[in-house]
């Protein structure tokens, strides 16, 4: 909600609805096929990254990074400057602040340069914002108020007051200064009626109606709250106006005007469906579920509840995704421009040299015997050139691996981090929900189910760090007399909760007083690893055997079988593979592969072999046969 009291005036002026907004990118986006590379394409570019900066940052990275460009080329100062603070919008917008306040930095300096009143004012306020954004309130309002000096002077637009005056108000009233937070909204509200502005003068009514809900006067926030709707019914902005809908509904909840409420909800969460506004879609499920606990219809409410759930989890795994691709787009483009500067330095040297050797060879020209020096030092060049190039050819190799392994590394991170994460707020909302039904027997299951989801991440941060050592070498190899019973115990201890939760059936085959030569760690994680895979396909009900047998070759074989769906051969044969990060598997058995990974690792290092044997549909068995102490 704060990013929209943050921005929104700005683009209630510029968009004026969703169709008003996609008829704009597709027209600029046409004039940029014809536009010559001059600061008229500059300026082009700075509206689009502008218009795509709130709904579509990721995409506006793309056009503001070209416009920066350009405009240092040409170079076109004015332009430069407006390019930095649509970019640094961005930025801001996929939560990069420290590289938006970088951006912001230089804008206001070339500001200064300009003497331009209006950008230093733009700069303070995107500052400011940035900073409002990460509760830092003591340097957003320093940031507002260096603004605030200029904002009364000559060349200040009336868009940029009141996007400053909006800011201030909302800050102070967050800082619990609710007089000034008054003065400054309202402020704000009369310059948007002032400049004809419909739609900011309906997110400044509809401000002060949240203002003044927080402040328990129900009756007047209802009242700006229904002037800010009716101000937008005319317009069709049906993007401000579910806003507008969803807090007012709020209102209505809290004087008990329950059927209302629930209409205005649904009206809400109409419009954000048909717009494809996924965070009001979600702040609608909330709200429903309120509406449907305050009429006693629990189940109606957890069914609300449910979808938030599900949709909070993606609109977070889409917020990460577009934050790693801001930070790939930014490393990207900075190493292709250290790659030019780099060609032109490698271009001026070889002229350099050129000049030189074309001095040498004039001179060594005048005798026969200097020819005959030049031709042997030509050869000598182009030896050491072969032999270079093929050991850049052989790093860039390396390179690309190491690159591919690293970016494969982060997708694992993200997806399994996201389960055991997302389980954790799924419990507090929990926590929320059984503490208001007063669900004593729902609050009892709340621990297991926090230790469950503990016990998946730190198996992912223990695999993760053995991935990282073993990848630098400095994993020790300490092998030792362990014995095959204690080993498979230990899986089924580490496991015995998970196996009750769901219900399957854990039997032993193996003879006793096995033992093998290996170490213990690394025998302990493969174990682990192949009993959580296991544990994790295998259906509720079934059953897992842990068995070893030993070998005629002086070996013994440990085993892991289930009673799962399978693998394919297909996936048989990637997760054997060699290579360092495979990619991620599909289908009935799928996952990142860095558990699986690990086993192959240690087996190896341990002198060992792993197997996996499977038919789809009638289970897996993984062996691991190791030395026999």
């Amino acid at each position: 909600m704060r990013r929209i009291l943050l921005f929104a005036v700005l683009l209630g002026s510029l968009l004026g609805g969703r169709a008003g907004y996609a008829d704009t990118v597709d027209a600029l986006l046409a004039q940029l096929r014809t536009q010559p590379p001059d600061t008229g394409r500059v300026r082009r570019l700075n509206q689009l990254t502008y218009l795509l900066h709130d709904d579509e940052p990721t995409r506006g990275l793309l056009y503001g990074e070209q416009s920066v460009a350009l405009a240092r080329q040409l170079p076109d100062q004015s332009g430069l400057m407006d390019g930095l603070l649509a970019l640094a919008s961005c930025y801001a917008n996929l939560s990069d602040d420290p590289h938006a306040l970088q951006l912001q930095q230089e804008a206001l300096l070339l500001a200064r340069q300009l003497r331009s009143v209006e950008g230093q004012v733009r700069s303070y306020v995107g500052m400011g914002s940035v900073y409002h954004e990460r509760n830092d309130t003591a340097a957003a309002l320093r940031n507002y108020l260096r603004a605030l000096e200029f904002a009364y002077r000559p060349g200040v637009s009336i868009g940029t007051q009141v996007l400053l005056f909006g800011n201030l108000g909302n800050l102070y009233f967050t800082t619990g200064n609710r007089p000034q937070g008054l003065v400054f909204t309202r402020r704000a509200l009369q310059l948007a009626r002032r400049s004809g502005d419909q739609v900011g003068e309906s997110l400044y009514l509809a401000n002060l109606g949240s203002y003044y809900l927080q402040m328990n006067q129900l009756s007047t926030a209802e009242g700006l709250l229904r002037k800010a709707v009716s101000l937008l019914e005319p317009l069709g902005n049906q993007r401000f106006q579910s806003g507008h809908l969803e807090l007012l509904a709020n209102i209505l909840l809290l004087r008990n005007e329950i059927d209302e409420a629930d209409n205005l909800t649904r009206q809400a969460l109409q419009q954000a469906r048909r717009l494809g506004y996924q965070e009001r879609v979600l702040d609608a499920y909330n709200l429903l579920a309120a509406i449907s606990a305050r009429r006693n219809d629990y189940e109606q409410a957890f069914d609300w509840q449910n979808r938030f759930r599900v949709l909070n989890d993606s609109i977070n795994s889409r917020s990460r995704q577009q934050t790693l691709l801001a930070l790939q787009t930014r490393y990207e483009t900075a190493d292709k421009e250290q790659q030019i500067q780099q060609l032109i330095d490698r271009e001026g040297t070889m002229q350099q040299r050129s000049q030189a050797l074309g001095g040498a060879t004039v001179a060594l020209l005048l005798g026969l015997g200097g020819v005959g020096l030049l031709y042997v030092q030509l050869r000598r060049s182009r030896a050491a050139l072969a032999t270079n190039n093929q050991a850049l050819s052989e790093a860039t190799q390396e390179l690309r691996q190491l690159a591919a392994s690293k970016d494969r590394l982060y997708a694992i991170v993200a997806h399994d981090l996201r389960g055991p994460v997302t389980s954790f707020a799924s419990v507090t909302e929990l926590i929320d929900f059984y503490l208001k039904q007063g669900d004593e027997a729902g609050l009892r299951r709340l621990p297991e189910l926090v230790r469950q989801s503990a016990q998946q991440l730190n198996h992912l941060l223990d695999n993760l760090l053995n991935w990282a050592v073993s990848q630098t070498g400095e994993l020790a190899f300490r092998p030792q007399v362990l014995a095959v019973d204690e080993l498979l115990e230990g899986a089924h201890h580490l496991y015995a909760n998970a196996l009750e939760a769901k219900q399957i059936t854990l039997k032993f085959d193996s003879p006793a007083g096995l033992t093998v030569w290996a170490d213990a760690h690394m025998s302990q994680t493969v174990l682990r690893n192949l009993m959580g895979n296991a544990l994790k396909f295998t259906p509720a009900g079934g059953c897992i055997v842990l068995g070893a047998v030993p070998e005629p070759d002086h070996h013994i074989t440990l085993r892991v079988q289930d009673t799962g769906p399978g693998i394919e051969p297909g996936q048989i044969a990637a997760l054997l593979s060699s290579a360092a990060l495979a990619p991620p598997l599909h289908g009935p058995r799928s996952g990142t592969g860095l558990g699986l990974l690990l086993c192959r690792a240690f087996t190896a290092r341990q002198s060992g072999i792993l197997r996996i044997d499977s038919t789809p549909g009638q289970g897996t068995t993984v062996s691991v046969t190791l030395p026999a102490a």
